[in-house]
């Protein structure tokens, strides 16, 4: 990237003035906090060890949530700066919700970027103008029970720099907005009401650190608490909980530390199991000092994995002098030992593999600000996804994310609060680097490691995200690695440094994975974001997975990403749409993309296909045929920790729709990455010459956990069985037919049926059948499709827009009739297609019971020309025949590269059910394997394209042409704006292009997925449906 000299002389003259005033603490990297307690493990004491084993709420503990007063200025110097004194009047001002984004309540604006930096980049000088600065107030009044105890004020988390006072006096500031701060207030506090004033800077120097795609919102986005703690109590403590040598013999050690050195008394630690049966107890005296140690030995436990989070209860008890409980801590811990030995990453001694997603937290109306309840839900929609894993992306989460991973089981990977890859755009490239920000970066670490570190689900710490490297993550790597001997730590732009103990990368192909493990390694390769999920995408995961399957060292990955980041709108007609860029108010920020629409599922947690396809791909058994005419499958166990007899298994056989027979399948006993080969005991069927009749295996729950319902889908697998061959010469229909001619057309009649062909372009222009006509267009070729995210990624629109108007400058050559006879008539069509230097021949033989047989080659020439993103034809149905059914696969949306979780059935829906709204409007309602699909109005009567042997279909109920992208339009286009025509629009071909997914910004779908500029033809046969 080039820069003109004028620009770096204004960056250097800004600086100068800058360097020439006090550096205010929001523009002072060096400066991460003032007054603020050290951080430490999250925990709310009990005051009973009943008390804590029964998760009571604290009376210690009083929550500052609710209503405040709030006022917003536009800049630093435009801020009140009185306005915490005890008489300064905030009745006139606005009132917020907290914890809340200040955007999501109405004030301000919006801003979603990638990459780029939301302010001019100059670090750590944050905007002089335009850097919003919200100021709150609220009172409260101290229980009269809290007596001489200490009061901590307890920030959950405060976007992106604040500082705080009570009752008119200066508390303390705080930075890193996705971590707790807590202040000691206890010498501010008076009796009656106290008042809590907090004023919180949009930008700061912090915001150089936390630039990661995602909404760039604002305010105290997490809960706000008093705690009051005895005047002597327990700081902090260290739960390192694992596993002997031999993996079945529970080791675990305790540090404590006290607030205060403490003489007298006893810490006991107390280990339980769920029916709070006492396995071992140990005891320290206190005998002066801050730290004390425990160790546990015990014995025999259940190890904590994702497939199976047992769970013990620590109970941490600090005794005084009379041996009375003073506190009681109640924490919930799993043994599990994480390693890397002999190049894998193994927990509790197995090589895993992570079938793992990214997750940004987001809720579709609130932002960041999300519930308990939501993170159960997102938890459970994992594990029934199949997925077992979760990447922090790209900042710690609400400390209750980590206590749910551990309860219904997920290993997650925690991620430091660090990004600054806005800084591409800087002469400076990186912070990552400069000794100026090293404490910043050392501070945002420790705060994730202490908060977090005695979570079993956390078995990888990340140091950050697209932050280049540096000596600075050299230190928080070895930060880490002096603190925490029990997990690894990861960073992917450390490559294959030392400084990182797993191979991270992003978006590498499956041909770079087969390039690594070509030798062995001594770290496993585990992609921290891989198959990016923008749109319509998701393709090749199967291509993915059948590589990690087959090569040990590749240990999986994590899908970009869980959810959509978008927000829950109206258009200007009041239909629902996903609200992204520009749609939230801000238009000519690089928030104007749909980056923030790339996750699986939409922000509502609907799945998009894609999801269907993950959860296929990375079931927890596969079937295979051994062969299936031998009444043989082999079932291979995909789990790392569970035998298959924990499940129940069934067969079906099904035919066109129809259930034929079905049964309990006996699979037995199989261990986790073993297989076996079963014997199938199916029924003798009467099978019908022609039909296609396929069996389902399918593996279920047997009984519900804490996540999965009874009989819960959990994997299957179709087998096409061998079928009685029909004899591939159709009758002759002797039906009479008739052909008329005119300058204009040619006119086929039958007994119920009328179908023209224009003289003037030679398509086949109009179809009627039993008086009712069926076409509005013409069907005509078609080589073009509304391009995708990745298409608009990889240039696609630019690149083939030859193919998307061929028909405007296309020539009819000649057309030919014959009379084959009385009941066949054959009309043959020649055309040139000079703007792709091709030649394009029909063949329509139309029979007397309505039946075309079409048949299409394109020849194409010696010249270079990009890749067809679709080979077929369309045509435009009258609005009325929206009846869709089809004998292919589904039911949700399917390409050439992401079919594998489409299976083979007869499905039926309206048109319109057929597209899948998108974020972003694009290409939709794409069927694959279609035998056959038909198309009717209320009546029955209409069309049925059959496939030779097969074909691919789309239905749309309005013109494809709504969907086209166009980089200047002044609004965004929605999948949710979309609505019904009069007219259905319907893609009969035979092929197109994969949708891709290694990433959205210049990855193609793989070759084998491409339409490559080359000779093309196909058949099908075009009929009135059948009722």
């Amino acid at each position: 990237m080039k820069y003109s000299i004028g620009w770096l002389l204004a960056v250097l003259c800004s600086i100068s003035v800058q360097a020439q005033q006090p550096t205010p603490p929001w523009s002072n990297p060096k400066i991460q906090t003032e007054n603020a307690l050290a951080p430490h493990a999250w925990f709310i004491p009990a005051v009973t060890e009943a008390a804590a084993l029964q998760n009571q709420p604290s009376p210690f503990v009083q929550s500052l949530d609710g209503i405040w007063k709030f006022r917003l200025d536009t800049a630093p110097a435009a801020r009140p700066q009185n306005f915490f004194a005890d008489d300064y009047d905030v009745s006139n001002w606005k009132d917020i919700k907290v914890p809340t984004h200040w955007q999501t309540a109405g004030f301000d604006r919006f801003i979603f970027t990638d990459v780029e930096y939301p302010i001019p980049v100059n670090p750590p000088y944050p905007p002089e103008q335009n850097n919003p600065i919200g100021s709150y107030r609220r009172d409260f009044t101290i229980p009269g029970n809290w007596g001489d105890r200490n009061v901590i004020l307890h920030f959950g988390a405060v976007n992106s720099f604040f500082f705080c006072w009570v009752n008119g006096k200066y508390v303390g500031l705080g930075k890193d907005s996705k971590t707790a701060s807590e202040f000691d207030i206890t010498r501010f506090l008076r009796k009656g009401r106290n008042t809590l004033s907090v004023q919180v800077f949009r930008f700061s120097d912090a915001t150089y650190l936390e630039g990661q795609d995602m909404w760039k919102l604002s305010g105290i986005e997490r809960s706000v608490q008093l705690i009051a703690r005895p005047k002597v109590a327990v700081q902090d403590f260290f739960v390192k909980a694992g596993l002997d040598s031999t993996y079945t013999n529970g080791v675990l050690q305790l540090d404590v530390r006290f607030n205060t050195a403490v003489k007298g008394g006893y810490l006991q630690a107390k280990l339980m199991d769920n029916n709070n049966t006492v396995i071992v107890t140990r005891r320290a005296m206190l005998t002066g000092s801050e730290n004390y140690q425990l160790n546990l030995a015990a014995g025999n436990v259940t190890p904590w994995n994702a497939e199976h989070p047992s769970l013990y209860n620590l109970v941490i008890t600090y005794h005084d002098k009379n041996g009375k409980v003073v506190e009681a801590i109640n924490h919930r811990t799993g043994f599990r030992t994480v390693e890397i030995r002999n190049g894998l990453l193994l927990v509790n001694g197995v090589a895993v593999k992570i079938k793992g997603v990214n997750r940004h937290e987001h809720n579709m109306y609130t932002g960041k600000v999300i519930t308990r309840e939501e993170m159960i839900a997102d938890i459970k929609l994992m594990k029934q996804y199949n997925i077992n894993a979760v990447r922090s992306s790209h900042y710690p989460n609400s400390p209750d994310w980590y206590t749910l991973c551990d309860e219904y089981g997920l290993y997650v990977v925690d991620e430091a609060n660090i990004e600054c890859d806005g800084m591409s755009f800087s002469p400076l490239k990186t912070l990552s680097d400069k000794p100026e920000w090293k404490e910043a970066y050392l501070h945002r670490t420790r705060r994730m490691f202490e908060t977090n570190k005695n979570h079993c689900s956390i078995i990888t710490w990340s140091l950050g995200n697209e932050s280049d490297f540096g000596e600075n993550f050299i230190a928080t790597y070895r930060y880490l690695k002096a603190i925490d001997s029990t997990r690894p730590v990861q960073y992917e732009a450390a490559g294959r440094s030392e400084y990182t103990d797993i191979v991270c990368p992003m978006y590498k192909s499956p041909g770079v994975m087969v390039e690594y493990v070509k030798k062995w390694n001594p770290r496993p390769f585990i992609q921290c974001e891989y198959a990016h999920m923008m749109g319509n995408g998701g393709g090749n995961l199967q291509e993915y997975w059948d590589l990690i399957y087959q090569h040990a060292q590749l240990q999986g990955g994590f899908i970009w990403d869980f959810s959509d980041q978008t927000f829950k709108k109206k258009d200007k007609q009041g239909r629902d749409i996903w609200a992204y860029g520009r749609d939230m108010g801000q238009v000519g920020l690089t928030s104007d993309t749909s980056y923030c629409a790339d996750g699986l599922f939409a922000a509502d947690r609907t799945p998009h296909p894609q999801a269907f396809e993950l959860k296929k791909v990375i079931q927890p058994a596969t079937f295979e045929a051994v062969p299936l005419s031998a009444n043989q499958l082999r079932v291979i166990n995909r789990l790392d920790f569970t035998n298959l007899d924990q499940f129940e298994c069934y067969w079906l056989i099904r035919c066109e729709g129809e259930t034929l027979a079905k049964g309990p399948l006996q699979v037995g006993s199989v261990q986790p990455h073993q297989e076996k080969t079963i014997l199938l005991n199916l029924p003798a069927l009467q099978m019908q010459p022609g039909k296609e009749y396929f069996l389902t295996v399918e593996m279920r729950t047997k009984n519900a956990t804490a996540a999965l319902p009874a009989n819960h889908l959990l994997a299957w697998e179709q087998f096409a069985l061998p079928a009685l061959s029909q004899d591939t010469a159709a009758p002759l229909i002797k039906q009479k037919i008739n052909l008329s001619k005119s300058p204009e057309q040619l006119k086929i009649t039958g007994d119920d049926f009328e179908i023209s062909f224009s003289n003037t372009t030679g398509w086949l222009s109009a179809y009627s059948y039993k008086h009712q006509a069926i076409l509005q267009s013409p069907l005509e070729p078609h080589f073009w499709r509304a391009p995708t995210d990745n298409d608009i990624g990889n240039s696609q629109q630019m690149r083939c827009a030859v193919w998307k108007d061929v028909l405007k400058t296309a020539q009819l050559d000649s057309i030919v009739t014959s009379v084959d006879n009385p009941y066949q008539v054959t009309i043959r069509t020649w055309h040139s297609l000079p703007a792709v230097k091709a030649r394009y021949m029909a063949t329509y033989t139309v029979t007397g019971d309505g039946a075309v047989q079409v048949t299409v080659t394109m020849k194409t020439g010696k010249d270079a020309m990009p890749e067809l993103p679709r080979f077929g034809m369309r045509t435009i149905l009258r609005g009325a025949f929206d009846n869709v059914a089809w004998l292919g696969r589904g039911p949700f949306d399917n390409y050439a590269d992401r079919h594998t979780a489409a299976a083979v059935d007869l499905y039926r829906m309206k048109a319109d059910q057929l597209f899948h709204p998108y974020p972003r409007a694009q290409e939709s309602g794409y069927r694959t394997g279609v035998r056959w699909m038909s198309l009717t109005n209320q009546q029955g009567i209409g069309l049925t394209a059959k496939g030779n042997p097969q074909i691919c279909a789309g239905v749309l109920h309005f013109n494809m042409d709504k969907l086209e992208f166009d980089r200047d339009a002044a609004e965004n286009n929605h999948g949710g704006s979309m609505t019904n025509e009069d007219l259905v629009w319907w893609n009969i071909d035979y092929k197109q292009s994969g949708v891709g997914g290694d990433n959205s910004w210049g990855a193609t779908p793989h070759a084998e997925f491409m339409l490559p500029y080359q000779d093309y033809s196909y058949s099908f046969i075009l009929c009135p449906a059948k009722k």
